[in-house]
Order: structure tokens, then C-alpha cells, then sequence
């Protein structure tokens, strides 16, 4: 019981502590737009915003789903993967291109947050595996579906909102995808 105990603490402060992060790493990144919005008068900090969110968070998709299409056990994950390392990479490339456009660098990697993530996937092996990268990719399709819908409604370059149009409803099928397979565990 009191092994149960200590890893239910263990848990509770490794959630808080990725919390923590998540909150320091949005104010940091909303900083950085802010700043990269002033340097090119073009954008505001909501088409910022959405450009290194959506970036890193595509450069992780790509490298989780690497990861996924060798680790998980079950196919359908597999196959997911594979699905999420070919769709993000092409949006990637569309991203990259739509930033350097706008005369702004784009992340070139993922965030401390899915840093973190990846390396308590990459240790985790198995069934549990499949159902850690899964339940990642619900909460990650969770919170791009609303920085997509963010910058539709608050975006202000038509071009930065255009590209969100463009890509909501895959993103938003990716997430309907992860569910269906979260429901398998």
C-alpha cells in the first residue's frame, strides 16, 4: 500500500511540476511573439503566437510519431503515427515557408514541454507505451485545435489565418482519430 502511496505522490508532483513548465514556457513563448511581432509590423502577436506554437508543436508531432511508428505494439497506433509524421511534415513545410514570408524565424525544435514528454515516452515501453503516446496526442490535438481556432478568430494576416482554415479540419480529424483509439485502452 504505502509503495502505491509513493507513487501516486511521485505522480502528483511530476504533474505539477510539468504544469508549472507549461505555464513559464506559454509566457515565454508569448514574450518571444510579442517581441518577433514588433520586429516585423506585419503580424501581431496573436499571428506570432500561433506561428511558434503551431511550429513546435508540428516539429514534435513529427518526431513523437518517429517514435511511435518503431515503439508502439499495437498497429493502429503504428499506423496513426505514420498518418501524423506525414500530414505534420507536410504543414511543417507550408509553415516554414508561410513564416519566412512574413520575414520570421519559425522554431526550428519542439518545446521544453514536448522535450520532457518525448523523453518519458522514449523510456516507456509496451502496451503502455501505446497508451502514453495516445493519450499525448489527444491533449496535444486538444490544444492545437484551440490555437487554430485562436487565430481564425483573433488572428489579424489573412494569409496566417488562411493556413489555419486550410488545416483545421485534419487537425481536428487527428484528434477524433486519437480519441477513437484512447476509447481501445
Amino acid at each position: 500500500m504505502s509503495r502505491r502511496l509513493a507513487l501516486a505522490a511521485a505522480l502528483l508532483l511530476s504533474a505539477a511540476g510539468i504544469a508549472a513548465c507549461q505555464t513559464s514556457e506559454k509566457a515565454a513563448t508569448t514574450v518571444q511573439s510579442a517581441t518577433q511581432a514588433q520586429m516585423t509590423p506585419s503580424l501581431s502577436t496573436t499571428d506570432a503566437t500561433f506561428i511558434n506554437t503551431v511550429g513546435a508543436g508540428g516539429i514534435a508531432e513529427v518526431k513523437f510519431g518517429d517514435l511511435a511508428r518503431n515503439q508502439a505494439t499495437k498497429t493502429a497506433v503504428r499506423a496513426f503515427a505514420a498518418q501524423m509524421v506525414t500530414d505534420h511534415s507536410a504543414a511543417n513545410q507550408e509553415l516554414v515557408a508561410l513564416a519566412e514570408q512574413k520575414q520570421m524565424t519559425p522554431p526550428s525544435d519542439m518545446d521544453l514541454n514536448h522535450k520532457a514528454k518525448y523523453d518519458r515516452l522514449s523510456n516507456t515501453a509496451g502496451t503502455e507505451f501505446d497508451r502514453v503516446y495516445i493519450e499525448g496526442q489527444v491533449e496535444d490535438h486538444t490544444a492545437v485545435v484551440n490555437a487554430f481556432q485562436n487565430e481564425i478568430t483573433n488572428g489579424t494576416d489573412a494569409d496566417i489565418k488562411a493556413f489555419a482554415e486550410k488545416h483545421l479540419p485534419a487537425i481536428q480529424h487527428h484528434l477524433d482519430m486519437a480519441r477513437q483509439l484512447q476509447a481501445q485502452f
